[in-house]
């Protein structure tokens, strides 16, 4: 369990007492407290939502003691984003680190009862959504691909179904979720945003027990238990059944076909007293296939997924040394292909990536005021790429064979410390090497955080980060479908590379019921890419040659005021943030704002028990439009002209405003979740209606020119909506 707190008493535990000593556990559950006198004394343990555990101990002189710690769950009225220990114990105050539960995402509102970890994700300050359709996470100016999603610590290079508008996690698998919105630590390398860090459950270890839902689009199950008496496992699975229920639907041929399924299986095996094995795995694919029509040629196919492997050894050398040893493969493969034959414009664009990865971790407690963290990660990586588009309807056999193969190697080297100063301050700083073979790229990049207690809850927080990122996700503007192509560093493609400074304040009033941070950032990248504005797929010119390199920075403020304790809790967050690009060859050279550029965002969440059996679950979002580019007017020209970018009518030309130049109306919604606790057969189970959009509030999702309705010669610009007001259920259960 992350961060559970355990602390070492004299003699007895009594309300008010300070502790000797204390420690935090890290992901994996060790923890060491070093440097303590022989003695009596009382172990305590503590985790939001189990109950405290509490042992006696008799430390004799020159002789280490283990303590093993099984927590059960308990009652508690505390429901919390921010996970924080006791200041007394001396850690350090994370800057930009969010842990949320997994209770908290069941309680909150969704699109056919079907909840979602990146949903929640994109309630909190820093973090947007690009649209409706997307639940990718941009933080603080980042795009998706730039936020390094970690799966026990597998990367996942694609973390969504549906396009975008669900996340490939299924939240009944997970038992932690960390995000670091910046000044994540050196441990961490290969992206330049943020980190996203998510474990599985290990089964439990009393008896056979799981969880089961059912909703309108999608049903999942998961079982957990012991195997033996030295081993547990768990395995979750998903699966959406959109496709069935369109197929006994009127007009389904008409509809496109489309599902997804995912799985998660983890096992847990002692064997030893300081030994453990872990394999865990995720398998996860999408597939949409155009509608079958007897007089129409065009089709198109997408279909991506992910699959990993984690072989993880556990070592406990001594009370003071933890490592790890892991063994992992990445599986990534996405395609999207348009035929249109005996016309123009069909395109075919796949891309893949493999990767097999040795990593080596240790964490050493050589004295009470340090904890030191060092690691060495290897990966193989093998890059599939091949992105064609025909203007003659269909592609000759031989294209087919001209996927280019890339293979790479990436090495990275990290040490840090965890630095108890004193007892007002705290700091973590570290270093962390990469090599990249494509390129021969050699990259430092320092790592510091530091935090200060201004009072007895109230924390001065900075963090100075550099990161570099080996690959690269580039994405065609000019068409609907996804495309994208991961693009890795090379002799002609530099790494990305940011620096991000945080400065940050936290304090919690009112007996810690309430708390309240503001962070300020700043962040500048450099060596990103686009495509150039003349980019030409028919001529089969290496993608790295039609990209352009610029540059962006990201600033702004986040404000968050979180309820944490009571029968009625929940959040208000708001960040005023900048996010601009620069690149000498878009725009005319002009800086321009991505289409993720949000000035104002505001995000209110909230909780409130109805009773023993009853519980309402509410958000409310409000944020600037979208940044979009849309034409500004029309001219003609004497002669006729082929422009397969013209979308708006052959013989009429439009001129276009600058890059994102137009603002899309301001997005706001809410969405509410009833849920209902009740029991049936002896078992628990969970009833709740989600009102997705409870006002109706359209929201454009795009904007084209079309024709005014009361006169047909006036072209008007019109607006694209996605969701009205859409009522769902969901039903779940456990055993």
């Amino acid at each position: 369990m992350t961060s559970v707190t355990v602390a070492i008493y004299k003699d007895t535990v009594a309300s008010g007492q300070m502790p000797v000593r204390g420690a935090y556990s890290n992901k994996y559950g060790f923890y060491s407290i070093p440097d303590v006198k022989p003695g009596v004394y009382y172990v305590t343990a503590s985790y939001i939502g189990l109950e405290k555990y509490i042992k006696r101990i008799v430390l004799q002189p020159g002789r280490d003691i283990i303590v093993n710690i099984g927590m059960k769950e308990g009652k508690i009225k505390t429901q919390t984003v921010v996970v924080e220990g006791n200041k007394e114990i001396g850690k350090a105050r994370t800057i930009s680190k969010v842990n949320i539960t997994s209770e908290l995402i069941s309680k909150m509102p969704s699109l056919g009862g079907e909840i979602d970890i990146f949903r929640v994700l994109q309630l909190l300050p820093g973090v947007q959504q690009a649209s409706e359709l997307s639940s990718g996470l941009y933080v603080r100016g980042g795009s998706p691909d730039q936020n390094l999603t970690l799966l026990d610590g597998v990367i996942v290079y694609n973390p969504t179904h549906l396009g975008g508008f669900l996340s490939a996690f299924n939240a009944d698998a997970i038992r932690d979720i960390n995000l670091m919105k910046g000044g994540f630590p050196a441990e961490y390398g290969g992206r330049i945003s943020s980190v996203l860090d998510l474990t599985m459950k290990e089964g439990t270890k009393e008896k056979l027990s799981g969880s089961a839902g059912i909703s309108l689009i999608s049903s999942r199950l998961t079982l957990e238990g012991p195997l033996s008496e030295n081993s547990t496992f768990m395995i979750s699975g998903r699966r959406m059944y959109l496709d069935l229920l369109m197929m006994a639907m009127p007009g389904a041929e008409d509809a496109p076909q489309y599902y997804f399924y995912d799985l998660n299986a983890k096992v847990n095996l002692k064997i030893g007293e300081n030994d453990r094995l872990f394999l865990s795995g995720f398998l996860g694919r999408d597939v949409l296939n155009s509608p079958e029509r007897e007089f129409d040629n065009s089709s198109f196919n997408i279909n991506w997924g992910n699959s990993t492997l984690n072989l993880r050894w556990m070592h406990i050398e001594s009370p003071e040394l933890f490592t790890n040893f892991s063994l992992i493969y990445t599986d990534y493969k996405f395609r999207t292909g348009f035929n249109n034959d005996g016309a123009t414009n069909s395109f075919e664009s796949q891309t893949g990536i493999e990767d097999i990865m040795l990593r080596a971790e240790a964490e050493y407690f050589p004295y009470k005021d340090h904890s030191i963290k060092s690691g060495l990660e290897f990966i193989s990586h093998k890059f599939k790429i091949f992105s064609l588009e025909s203007d003659m309807g269909v592609f000759d056999l031989d294209d087919f064979n001209k996927f280019r193969h890339l293979s790479s190697i990436d090495v990275g080297l990290y040490v840090s410390d965890d630095w108890k100063i004193d007892e007002l301050m705290n700091a973590n700083l570290g270093l962390r090497m990469n090599y990249y073979q494509l390129g021969g790229y050699l990259n430092i990049e320092p790592r510091m955080s530091f935090s200060y207690a201004l009072a007895e809850s109230s924390f001065l927080k900075a963090a100075l980060t550099l990161a570099h990122q080996p690959v690269h996700l580039v994405t065609r503007n000019d068409i609907n479908l996804p495309t994208d192509s991961w693009i890795p560093a090379s002799d002609k493609i530099k790494p990305g590379r940011s620096w991000q400074g945080v400065l940050g304040f936290e304090t919690t009033f009112l007996q810690q019921e309430y708390q309240f941070t503001a962070e300020m950032y700043y962040k500048d990248m450099t060596s990103l890419y686009e495509y150039r504005d003349d980019v030409s797929f028919i001529s089969n010119i290496p993608i790295e040659d039609q990209l352009t390199e610029g540059r962006g920075e990201a600033y702004g403020l986040e404000l968050f005021l979180n309820k944490r304790i009571g029968d009625f809790t929940g959040w208000v967050g708001y960040t005023l943030a900048w996010t601009i690009r620069y690149f000498d060859e878009l725009n005319n050279g002009k800086p321009f704002f991505p289409r993720y550029d949000r000035r104002h965002d505001i995000n209110i969440v909230v909780t409130y028990e109805l009773g023993e059996s009853w519980e309402l679950g509410a958000t409310w979002v409000y944020g600037t439009g979208q940044a979009y580019t849309v034409p500004t007017g029309t001219y003609s020209i004497s002669e006729p002209t082929r422009n397969r970018n013209n979308y708006y009518g052959s013989g009429l030309n439009y001129d276009f405003s600058d890059r994102n130049a137009y603002r899309l109306p301001a997005y706001h919604k809410m969405d509410l979740n009833f849920m209902h606790k009740f029991e049936w057969f002896n078992l628990p189970f969970q009833f709740s209606i989600n009102i997705y959009n409870a006002y109706n509030r359209l929201n454009p999702f795009a904007v084209y020119i079309g024709y005014d309705e009361e006169d047909y010669n006036k072209k008007v610009l019109k607006k694209i909506t996605l969701f009205p007001i859409i009522p769902t259920f969901g039903l779940s259960f456990k055993f």
